[in-house]
């Protein structure tokens, strides 16, 4: 554990291995609900429910994951027993949500996804929240924290975007090469669901084996026989001692559910709201690997410049004027037809300037989460990385969870057509739907802001925190 610069290396292979997280949460996010609906011909409703269903279990999976990884001891350390076993349950069940069997009623079909997406959430969980937590004993430096952390959302935002793109290259040619749109073939995203597995189980054995060497180096609990009921106290007593975690906790959960609304709607606009083709979605897709890089270097920068909580306000507000407007836009009719040569570069800039928000905002956010490590140690003298950054794992959920629920329902209270076919939906549906968006979406960002705005902690307060506990001279 060191408060100076760490190598390159040891970022990139801490990183590497949140590919497999980011290629689970695009598919959540972006296309979950989209290909339930409209190729499995799930209702919105019901689909959006079950997806909200799941956060009942990782409400009590996340935490529980976290602290049992905060006490195990082992020849093998904290951490990777967990991310060791994750790898084979998480590859396979991916690929068994995108290949439901056929001829089910909406009943078995609802209970087929609940089913599956829990196994897989809970799966993923055993690596994610043990494999981030190594983040803050790798470094305690304020700033590096926000580098680490950003070399995480790079490759979990790469992985997703990687096989996003895949896909739509695999989507044009199909269509090209068929008569019908691949988007819409059951068989698209049975090939998806086998490719994503496999880059998912090299991500977490990569990232496992490669910071396996840190073992040594990392923080070893006391052995201790306690009670259930001093388990569930201990627990408690974490993730409710320090106020700033607590109002974190909170404005990583609204934010998260507001830009899951955006991302699980997002196909849905992209293929009825602006009726782009595969190849339009493509282009818009290899323009989002600038985003984490951008992350990359501005993150850190302006974490040290003007401190992570004023950082983190700004963007927040930029995030969600970003988000929203260009679809305001086309409601109010301000902006030329679908079929004109300007609606692709406006969407474009718009949602890039919006993703590249959300990344730096969420990459600041997360390392302040890391910084609550000491204060909670102070108050508590227990180092319960795991525990606290359940919440970075919760709230990440929630964009696909509740933002699923909430677009299911503006899907159904816009009464969305059964197999929609781009061009023919109704303009009053679509505006409706947009406006449903916006309108709550904007409750969520004013909420987020209004929440993060109680934020105390500051650059100070840490490095005093640092110093009680010895650790500045690490």
């Amino acid at each position: 554990m060191t408060t100076k610069k760490l190598p390159f290396l040891t970022k990139f292979l801490y990183g590497f291995g949140s590919m497999s997280y980011g290629i689970k949460d695009n598919a959540f996010a972006y296309f979950l609900l989209f290909v339930y609906v409209q190729i499995f011909g799930l209702a919105p409703d019901l689909a959006g429910l079950a997806i909200l269903l799941m956060l009942v279990f990782d409400a009590f999976s996340d935490p529980l994951v976290g602290y049992f990884s905060d006490r195990h001891r082992s020849s093998w350390g904290r951490r990777h027993p967990f991310m060791y076993f994750s790898a084979i349950p998480v590859s396979l069940s991916f690929f068994l949500l995108w290949d439901p069997p056929e001829a089910l009623t909406q009943t078995q079909l609802f209970f087929y996804l609940l089913g599956i997406g829990v196994f897989i959430r809970t799966a993923i969980t055993f690596y994610e929240i043990p494999s981030t937590a190594l983040g803050p004993e790798l470094s305690k430096d304020y700033v590096e924290r926000s580098s680490l952390l950003s070399y995480r959302y790079w490759f979990g935002w790469w992985g997703g975007l990687l096989v996003w793109n895949s896909l739509w290259i695999f989507v044009v040619y199909s269509s090209y090469t068929g008569t019908t749109d691949a988007r819409y073939l059951p068989e698209t995203w049975k090939i998806y669901g086998l490719v994503c597995s496999l880059v998912m189980f090299i991500a977490i054995m990569v990232t496992a084996l490669g910071t396996h060497k840190h073992i040594k180096d990392l923080h070893s609990p006391e052995i201790r026989k306690i009670s259930l009921k001093r388990t569930l106290s201990e627990l408690w007593e974490t993730i409710t001692i320090s106020r700033d975690y607590l109002v974190l906790f909170l404005a990583m959960i609204i934010t998260s559910i507001a830009s899951g609304i955006a991302t699980n709607l997002t196909l849905f606009f992209y293929s009825y709201f602006w009726e782009f083709t595969p190849l339009n979605i493509l282009t818009i897709g290899l323009t989002l690997f600038l985003t984490p890089l951008v992350g990359l270097k501005v993150s850190p920068y302006l974490a040290a410049k003007f401190g992570k909580r004023t950082t983190i306000l700004y963007l927040f507000m930029f995030a969600f004027v970003a988000e929203n407007l260009i679809i305001l836009l086309r409601i109010l009719d301000l902006l030329p037809s679908n079929d004109s040569n300007l609606i692709l570069p406006l969407v474009l800039i718009f949602h890039w300037i919006a993703v590249s928000a959300q990344i730096i905002s969420y990459t600041t956010l997360a390392s302040m989460v890391f910084d609550t490590v000491e204060e909670v140690e102070k108050k508590t003298g227990r180092r319960m990385e795991g525990t606290l950054l359940a919440a970075r794992s919760f709230a990440a959920k929630c964009m696909s969870g509740a933002g699923a629920f909430f677009a299911g329902l503006i899907l159904s209270y816009s009464y969305w057509p059964k197999g929609a076919v781009a061009g023919e939906v109704e303009s009053s549906i679509l505006n409706n739907v947009g406006l449903l968006a916006i309108s709550i979406s904007a409750a969520l960002w004013i909420s987020a802001i209004f929440v993060f705005s109680k934020v105390r902690m500051t650059r100070s307060t840490h490095e005093e925190n640092l110093g009680e506990l010895n650790y500045s001279n690490d």
